[in-house]
């Protein structure tokens, strides 16, 4: 009776056929960065005193009806709110490094593999250029990476090997809600 053979468990397979890979894992197999940049970590624009004082009234008017209602957790929370809502629009971000490989997307020590990633596209933000890129995770869902003075075009070729372009990206009901409530209800005098 022939003998069957077992294959070792700590072997990985030899006969792969290349048809298995992936587009993206087939142009992984050479590992190299395409394209390198410094930039902020977020987009940033200093704020006027206008923005400030409208966060402070809204944030002691719904402290206020919490009160009334003795709802201390809640007070809390509109206290933390407010005070995250002060540190990032008054602190500037620090520079971080952005690069684009053949692997994936690093930011700052963070590195995502392209199939962890699912679909990009171009933004602007505070008067900055961003690349949005849609990811396969729970967290984060978004990756942005602020461009400064990079070529949109250039990125765009670079990116498009691996991920698709999305011309018009979808937006949820939340997010077609709080752009509308920013475009209305501006925190910022926007006549000056």
């Amino acid at each position: 009776m022939p003998k069957e053979t077992k294959p070792q468990e700590n072997q990985p397979e030899q006969n792969v056929p290349p048809e298995s890979f992936t587009p993206k894992m087939m142009e992984a197999e050479e590992i190299k960065t395409l394209l390198t940049w410094e930039a902020p970590s977020r987009p940033f624009k200093k704020k006027d005193r206008s923005y400030y004082t409208t966060i402070a009234i809204l944030v002691i008017l719904l402290a206020l009806i919490a009160f009334l209602a003795s709802e201390f957790l809640l007070i809390g929370a509109l206290l933390s709110f407010a005070f995250v809502t002060y540190v990032l629009a008054f602190v500037p971000p620090h520079n971080i490094t952005y690069r684009i490989s053949t692997q994936g997307i690093t930011i700052g020590e963070d590195f995502y593999f392209w199939h962890f990633l699912d679909a990009f596209w171009f933004k602007e933000k505070e008067k900055q250029k961003i690349l949005h890129i849609q990811t396969c995770l729970r967290f984060p869902a978004q990756l942005m990476l602020v461009l400064r003075d990079q070529d949109e075009e250039k990125i765009k070729k670079l990116v498009a090997r691996f991920l698709p372009y999305v011309e018009v990206p979808y937006k949820s009901w939340m997010e077609k809600w709080s752009e509308s409530l920013q475009k209305h209800f501006p925190l910022e005098n926007i006549h000056r």
